[in-house]
């Protein structure tokens, strides 16, 4: 295969996700900067819901009306705006469509909502649109918890951080149980919020092939080495970090609260790309109710991100090993068949544990300058990305 996808076929994407996580916001500028370079069309799905309403006996429907009328309704009226925008992509010649709604809706129990869920997108919506790649968006919990405290449409709900968790596997498993009927997974992925938006085009454009960034996370006194390399990488691919999630913070305040014999409540500094985020007074209790959660999200959403790129590259910059690193080398390997490359800086060889899961010559190791090495990876990848396997996007 050539190291890029085909990327001249007409695509259809569904970017979904739970609310709340900044997903038309971010949009903005990734549809801006497609628009030099291909014919696109987006679909704000409760645009055309709101086209759609009145027709239906809704003359004004609003984001602050949108759960007072009966469900029935709403969902002939999400229907209507499903149909809609089929129909438009049907009979247009852009390159690209992006159609973006979110996957599934927390609501106060009530009347015709006593479930609390209401469902953004169905699975047979999605049939309906039939897309060729869908995008999971989403964003790491301490922001989300903090955005929705800010809405007033979310006034007296009291999101909790396993509230949020919860959402957001759900709108991961609408996605997941569509591809497992539809076709392999590989059409599909998790973005973060927290990548840069170039990234999202190129994931978007599907001309460059995809990496999954292994590092060990808990080890980095900073992670500017980590960002270095990832932009080099990212000149020919698009490279996915799993720490463009913070969860891993909340697991790391967390244990240190309680080697501290923290009782209340703890406040967590996030960096983030745009500067330092400072979340304060986070009750003890609530991250204890949600740490199980968290903890699992953490490993199922990176084994997902390693099912649906190209190959993992391995930046091994700590001697120490990684409980992290070592899952999902194994699990690009044994489960789901991705090609692993390792930078390993220094004179001595990885573990022959570390070895037995990936080939000699995929791992490049000495005493060069750290900057030399990765441009070596870097050039070894361009070459080697010829023999990847051929999936989604």
């Amino acid at each position: 295969m050539s190291c890029s996808e085909n990327a001249n076929e007409k695509k259809i994407i569904l970017v979904t996700g739970p609310p709340g996580n900044g997903r038309d916001e971010y949009l903005k500028d990734p549809l801006s900067k497609l628009g030099h370079e291909v014919k696109v069309g987006y679909y704000h799905i409760f645009a055309y819901m709101q086209k759609a309403a009145p027709s239906h006996g809704v003359p004004n429907l609003t984001r602050e009306n949108v759960f007072d009328i009966a469900k029935s309704t709403l969902e002939r009226i999400r229907d209507s705006a499903f149909a809609n925008v089929t129909d438009e992509i049907r009979k247009s010649n852009n390159q690209i469509e992006i159609i973006s709604t979110p996957a599934v809706f927390r609501v106060t129990p009530w009347g015709d909502y006593l479930s609390g869920r209401v469902d953004g997108v169905t699975i047979n919506h999605i049939k309906q649109l039939n897309p060729t790649n869908l995008i999971v968006f989403i964003d790491d919990l301490l922001r989300v918890r903090e955005q929705m405290k800010k809405d007033p449409l979310r006034e007296g709900m009291h999101l909790t951080l396993k509230d949020l968790a919860d959402w957001r596997r759900s709108a991961i498993q609408i996605v997941q149980e569509y591809t497992d009927q539809k076709f392999p997974t590989a059409n599909w992925i998790i973005f973060a919020k927290e990548h840069p938006v170039d990234t999202f085009v190129d994931l978007l454009l599907g001309k460059k092939p995809r990496i999954y960034l292994s590092y060990h996370i808990t080890a980095q006194q900073d992670f500017r080495d980590v960002q270095r390399f990832m932009s080099k990488l990212s000149s020919s691919f698009v490279c996915i970090d799993p720490y463009a999630i913070k969860d891993w913070d909340i697991v790391t305040a967390y244990d240190k609260a309680l080697e501290h014999g923290e009782e209340r409540q703890i406040s967590i500094e996030v960096n983030y790309r745009n500067g330092p985020q400072v979340f304060s007074d986070i009750p003890l209790e609530e991250i204890e109710n949600a740490i199980d959660l968290i903890r699992t999200q953490i490993v199922e959403r990176d084994f997902v991100l390693i099912a649906n790129v190209h190959a993992t590259v391995v930046y091994h910059r700590s001697e120490n090993p990684s409980y992290g690193v070592m899952a999902e080398v194994i699990h690009s390997v044994t489960t789901v068949s991705r090609p692993v490359y390792v930078l390993y800086p220094f004179k001595t060889r990885p573990s022959p544990f570390f070895e037995h899961f990936v080939k000699r010559e995929n791992i490049i190791h000495g005493n060069k300058s750290i900057e030399n090495l990765e441009d070596e990876m870097v050039e070894r990848l361009k070459h080697y990305c010829e023999t990847w396997p051929t999936i989604g996007f």
